[in-house]
């Protein structure tokens, strides 16, 4: 029984440790999304600016 509550302990510790890497992981692609998205305003914006 004890051998059992240890292994219990260790997968909601896994369980853990891959909700905080997935959270990682989402922050990241938002983080590069935005920067993405930042990047081609600036471009839509060179682009379509009249010279004089």
């Amino acid at each position: 029984m004890r051998n059992r509550k240890g292994k219990s302990g260790q997968t909601a510790l896994e369980y853990i440790l891959v909700f905080v890497a997935l959270l990682g992981v989402l922050a990241a692609a938002m983080h590069f999304a935005r920067a993405a998205g930042k990047s081609a305003e600036k471009t839509t914006t060179l682009v379509t600016c009249e010279y004089p």
